[in-house]
Protein backbone atom coordinates (compact mmCIF):
# COMPACT_ATOMS: atom_id res chain seq x y z
CA UNK A 1 0.00 0.00 0.00
CA UNK A 2 1.15 3.45 -1.17
CA UNK A 3 1.77 6.11 1.58
CA UNK A 4 1.79 9.97 1.41
CA UNK A 5 5.60 10.35 0.61
CA UNK A 6 9.00 13.10 1.12
CA UNK A 7 11.80 13.46 -0.55
CA UNK A 8 14.54 14.90 0.75
CA UNK A 9 18.39 15.75 -0.77
CA UNK A 10 21.15 16.19 1.66
CA UNK A 11 25.01 15.84 2.00
CA UNK A 12 25.95 12.19 2.63
CA UNK A 13 27.92 13.13 5.92
CA UNK A 14 24.58 14.51 7.23
CA UNK A 15 23.29 10.96 7.01
CA UNK A 16 22.24 9.42 10.72
CA UNK A 17 23.60 5.93 11.70
CA UNK A 18 19.83 4.87 11.14
CA UNK A 19 19.41 6.38 8.13
CA UNK A 20 22.49 4.16 6.77
CA UNK A 21 21.47 0.89 8.58
CA UNK A 22 17.78 1.45 6.57
CA UNK A 23 19.25 2.32 3.48
CA UNK A 24 21.63 -0.70 3.43
CA UNK A 25 18.79 -3.22 4.57
CA UNK A 26 16.88 -1.78 1.74
CA UNK A 27 19.53 -2.68 -0.65
CA UNK A 28 19.15 -6.71 0.96
CA UNK A 29 15.67 -6.51 0.57
CA UNK A 30 15.82 -6.30 -3.54
CA UNK A 31 19.43 -7.82 -4.03
CA UNK A 32 21.50 -10.65 -3.61
CA UNK A 33 25.07 -10.86 -2.98
CA UNK A 34 25.51 -7.73 -0.86
CA UNK A 35 28.60 -6.81 1.32
CA UNK A 36 27.97 -3.74 4.02
CA UNK A 37 31.52 -3.07 4.42
CA UNK A 38 31.16 -2.62 0.37
CA UNK A 39 27.87 -0.82 0.47
CA UNK A 40 29.22 2.39 3.13
CA UNK A 41 32.65 2.53 1.26
CA UNK A 42 31.19 3.29 -2.05
CA UNK A 43 28.16 5.36 -0.67
CA UNK A 44 31.18 7.81 1.41
CA UNK A 45 32.81 8.68 -2.21
CA UNK A 46 29.42 10.36 -3.07
CA UNK A 47 28.03 13.72 -2.39
CA UNK A 48 24.34 13.84 -2.02
CA UNK A 49 21.55 11.22 -1.32
CA UNK A 50 18.01 11.84 -1.89
CA UNK A 51 15.93 10.26 1.01
CA UNK A 52 12.44 9.41 0.46
CA UNK A 53 10.42 8.24 3.69
CA UNK A 54 6.74 8.01 4.38
CA UNK A 55 4.71 9.90 7.29
CA UNK A 56 6.41 7.51 9.56
CA UNK A 57 9.78 8.70 9.09
CA UNK A 58 10.71 5.18 7.82
CA UNK A 59 13.18 5.09 4.72
CA UNK A 60 11.29 3.97 1.93
CA UNK A 61 13.97 4.87 -0.87
CA UNK A 62 16.79 6.63 -1.67
CA UNK A 63 19.05 7.77 -4.60
CA UNK A 64 22.66 8.55 -4.11
CA UNK A 65 24.87 11.45 -6.60
CA UNK A 66 28.64 11.58 -7.22
CA UNK A 67 29.73 15.00 -9.62
CA UNK A 68 32.96 14.18 -11.42
CA UNK A 69 33.97 11.05 -9.40
CA UNK A 70 37.66 10.04 -10.33
CA UNK A 71 38.30 13.71 -11.94
CA UNK A 72 36.16 12.68 -14.84
CA UNK A 73 35.23 15.84 -15.31
CA UNK A 74 36.69 18.36 -18.52
CA UNK A 75 37.28 21.68 -19.26
CA UNK A 76 33.97 20.90 -21.32
CA UNK A 77 31.41 19.19 -19.39
CA UNK A 78 31.09 17.75 -15.76
CA UNK A 79 29.92 13.86 -14.82
CA UNK A 80 26.97 13.46 -12.81
CA UNK A 81 27.49 9.86 -11.40
CA UNK A 82 24.39 8.25 -10.27
CA UNK A 83 24.84 5.52 -7.66
CA UNK A 84 22.21 3.22 -5.66
CA UNK A 85 19.10 3.47 -6.33
CA UNK A 86 15.97 1.64 -4.90
CA UNK A 87 12.60 1.83 -4.42
CA UNK A 88 10.62 -0.58 -2.22
CA UNK A 89 8.29 -2.36 -3.93
CA UNK A 90 5.47 -1.35 -2.25
CA UNK A 91 6.07 2.05 -3.66
CA UNK A 92 6.27 1.17 -7.54
CA UNK A 93 4.39 3.61 -9.21
CA UNK A 94 4.73 6.28 -6.99
CA UNK A 95 6.33 9.34 -8.95
CA UNK A 96 8.30 11.23 -6.05
CA UNK A 97 11.30 9.40 -7.40
CA UNK A 98 11.32 10.81 -10.46
CA UNK A 99 10.31 14.43 -8.90
CA UNK A 100 12.89 14.12 -6.40
CA UNK A 101 15.57 13.34 -8.85
CA UNK A 102 15.13 15.81 -11.40
CA UNK A 103 14.76 18.66 -9.40
CA UNK A 104 18.06 17.49 -7.39
CA UNK A 105 19.47 17.02 -10.67
CA UNK A 106 18.48 21.18 -11.85
CA UNK A 107 19.70 22.27 -8.39
CA UNK A 108 23.05 20.66 -9.61
CA UNK A 109 23.64 21.42 -12.82
CA UNK A 110 22.73 25.06 -11.86
CA UNK A 111 25.45 25.54 -9.93
CA UNK A 112 27.97 25.41 -12.79
CA UNK A 113 26.36 26.89 -16.03
CA UNK A 114 29.59 27.37 -17.52
CA UNK A 115 29.32 23.95 -18.98
CA UNK A 116 27.38 20.90 -20.31
CA UNK A 117 26.89 18.30 -17.91
CA UNK A 118 26.00 14.21 -18.47
CA UNK A 119 23.90 11.88 -16.74
CA UNK A 120 26.32 8.76 -16.23
CA UNK A 121 24.00 6.08 -15.19
CA UNK A 122 25.30 2.37 -14.38
CA UNK A 123 21.84 0.09 -14.85
CA UNK A 124 21.84 -3.83 -14.08
CA UNK A 125 18.46 -3.75 -13.81
CA UNK A 126 15.33 -3.29 -16.73
CA UNK A 127 13.35 -0.67 -14.28
CA UNK A 128 16.40 1.64 -13.57
CA UNK A 129 17.06 1.52 -17.92
CA UNK A 130 13.48 2.14 -18.63
CA UNK A 131 13.83 6.06 -16.39
CA UNK A 132 15.86 6.84 -20.07
CA UNK A 133 13.58 6.23 -22.89
CA UNK A 134 11.05 7.73 -20.41
CA UNK A 135 12.05 10.88 -19.58
CA UNK A 136 15.11 11.30 -22.34
CA UNK A 137 14.82 12.42 -26.26
CA UNK A 138 18.78 11.48 -26.48
CA UNK A 139 20.14 8.75 -24.38
CA UNK A 140 23.04 6.16 -25.41
CA UNK A 141 22.46 3.38 -25.58
CA UNK A 142 18.83 3.56 -27.06
CA UNK A 143 16.73 0.84 -29.26
CA UNK A 144 16.25 2.08 -32.89
CA UNK A 145 18.45 5.21 -32.31
CA UNK A 146 21.53 5.41 -34.60
CA UNK A 147 24.48 5.69 -32.04
CA UNK A 148 25.67 9.23 -30.71
CA UNK A 149 29.28 8.70 -31.36
CA UNK A 150 30.11 11.69 -29.32
CA UNK A 151 27.77 10.04 -26.22
CA UNK A 152 29.84 6.52 -27.06
CA UNK A 153 33.13 8.23 -26.92
CA UNK A 154 32.63 10.21 -23.74
CA UNK A 155 31.07 7.16 -21.60
CA UNK A 156 34.32 5.40 -22.54
CA UNK A 157 36.36 8.04 -21.25
CA UNK A 158 35.00 8.14 -17.95
CA UNK A 159 34.40 4.59 -18.01
CA UNK A 160 37.82 3.35 -18.25
CA UNK A 161 38.71 6.17 -15.58
CA UNK A 162 36.28 4.65 -13.27
CA UNK A 163 36.44 1.11 -13.77
CA UNK A 164 39.98 0.20 -15.68
CA UNK A 165 39.86 -2.93 -16.67
CA UNK A 166 36.41 -3.96 -15.71
CA UNK A 167 35.12 -2.10 -17.96
CA UNK A 168 34.35 -3.86 -21.18
CA UNK A 169 34.18 -1.25 -23.96
CA UNK A 170 33.10 -3.90 -27.07
CA UNK A 171 29.89 -5.15 -24.71
CA UNK A 172 29.35 -1.81 -23.18
CA UNK A 173 29.26 -3.43 -20.05
CA UNK A 174 31.09 -3.19 -16.36
CA UNK A 175 31.90 -6.76 -15.28
CA UNK A 176 33.22 -6.94 -11.27
CA UNK A 177 35.77 -9.93 -10.76
CA UNK A 178 33.56 -10.82 -7.69
CA UNK A 179 29.24 -9.55 -7.41
CA UNK A 180 28.92 -6.44 -5.90
CA UNK A 181 25.03 -7.07 -5.82
CA UNK A 182 22.91 -9.22 -8.07
CA UNK A 183 19.17 -8.33 -8.36
CA UNK A 184 16.51 -11.11 -6.34
CA UNK A 185 15.28 -13.63 -8.73
CA UNK A 186 11.91 -12.47 -8.39
CA UNK A 187 12.83 -9.05 -10.24
CA UNK A 188 15.02 -10.80 -13.03
CA UNK A 189 11.63 -12.66 -13.46
CA UNK A 190 9.91 -9.73 -13.94
CA UNK A 191 12.53 -8.38 -17.03
CA UNK A 192 11.91 -11.92 -18.60
CA UNK A 193 8.35 -11.67 -18.83
CA UNK A 194 8.53 -8.28 -20.39
CA UNK A 195 11.01 -9.06 -22.35
CA UNK A 196 8.72 -8.48 -25.85
CA UNK A 197 8.65 -4.61 -24.52
CA UNK A 198 10.78 -3.02 -26.84
CA UNK A 199 13.05 -1.12 -23.98
CA UNK A 200 13.16 -3.74 -21.75
CA UNK A 201 14.20 -6.04 -24.81
CA UNK A 202 16.69 -3.72 -25.99
CA UNK A 203 18.47 -3.53 -22.33
CA UNK A 204 18.16 -7.26 -21.79
CA UNK A 205 20.10 -8.11 -25.80
CA UNK A 206 22.84 -4.96 -24.21
CA UNK A 207 22.93 -6.25 -21.05
CA UNK A 208 22.61 -10.19 -20.37
CA UNK A 209 24.46 -10.73 -17.82
CA UNK A 210 22.21 -7.98 -15.82
CA UNK A 211 21.06 -11.37 -13.69
CA UNK A 212 24.98 -11.87 -12.19
CA UNK A 213 25.22 -7.90 -11.56
CA UNK A 214 26.71 -6.84 -14.92
CA UNK A 215 25.87 -2.89 -14.89
CA UNK A 216 24.91 -1.55 -18.57
CA UNK A 217 26.46 1.91 -19.06
CA UNK A 218 24.41 4.66 -20.33
CA UNK A 219 24.87 8.15 -20.96
CA UNK A 220 22.52 11.24 -21.20
CA UNK A 221 22.69 14.98 -21.71
CA UNK A 222 21.40 16.82 -18.92
CA UNK A 223 19.51 20.21 -19.89
CA UNK A 224 15.65 20.58 -19.86
CA UNK A 225 15.32 20.77 -23.41
CA UNK A 226 16.36 17.18 -23.44
CA UNK A 227 13.64 15.99 -20.97
CA UNK A 228 10.40 14.56 -21.73
CA UNK A 229 7.29 15.39 -19.78
CA UNK A 230 6.89 16.83 -16.44
CA UNK A 231 10.61 15.65 -15.73
CA UNK A 232 11.25 18.70 -17.46
CA UNK A 233 9.60 21.24 -15.17
CA UNK A 234 11.30 19.28 -12.51
CA UNK A 235 14.37 19.97 -14.27
CA UNK A 236 13.54 23.28 -14.41
CA UNK A 237 12.26 23.87 -10.93
CA UNK A 238 15.19 22.76 -9.19
CA UNK A 239 17.64 24.88 -11.70
CA UNK A 240 15.53 27.83 -9.33
CA UNK A 241 17.70 26.66 -6.33
CA UNK A 242 21.24 26.12 -7.06
CA UNK A 243 23.29 24.25 -5.13
CA UNK A 244 26.12 25.92 -3.53
CA UNK A 245 29.03 23.77 -4.85
CA UNK A 246 32.44 23.25 -5.82
CA UNK A 247 31.93 20.84 -8.85
CA UNK A 248 35.88 21.03 -9.77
Amino acid sequence: MQQLLKYTLMPINALTRVQRSEMYALMQANYNEMNECNFHSDLDKKQFVGIISDTSKHLQGFTTFAINPGDSGTEQYNILFSGDTVLSPEQWGSQIMMQGWCESVGSIIASDSSKEWYWYLMSKGHRTYLYLPLFFKVFYPAPDISEDNMLKQITDRVSRILFSSDWYPDLGIVRFPHSLGELKPELVDAAYQKAKSKNIGFFLERNPGFFKGDELICLAPLFPDNMLRSARDFMISGMEHPLKINVS
